[in-house]
């Protein structure tokens, strides 16, 4: 298998709830924005808040999409998202040549 140049991402953002994290990844695949979505966890969380160290549960969300996508991604995480400060990680991501057409596909914005 060949692996292509960077052409997706990988965009990961957490949330507190499944069912929360579930209706916002469908909100997202039915706007186009992304192509798949896995959510994990729960997973234990540590971060410094306000000024204390916090400990949680929460659910992360490893969305894909195209590189010309992210910033709409980004746009929609920050309008949408129940967190004061959603984590909006953005990972440029190689692929297999299928796999990256795919997901240009699935959120390619028509013209």
């Amino acid at each position: 298998m060949t692996i292509e140049p960077s052409t997706i991402a990988l965009v990961i953002t957490t949330f507190d709830d499944p069912g929360a994290a579930d209706e916002f990844s469908a909100r997202l695949l039915d706007d186009g924005l992304i192509a798949c979505v896995n959510r994990v966890g729960p997973v234990t969380s540590s971060y410094h808040w306000q000024g204390k160290v916090c400990r949680d549960e929460e659910y992360q969300l490893h969305m894909k999409t195209s590189l010309e996508r992210v910033s709409d991604l980004k746009a929609a995480i920050e309008r949408l998202h129940p967190y004061d400060c959603p984590e909006v990680l953005i990972l440029q991501a190689g692929s297999s040549q299928s796999y990256s057409q795919w997901v240009k596909q699935c959120v390619q914005t028509t013209p």
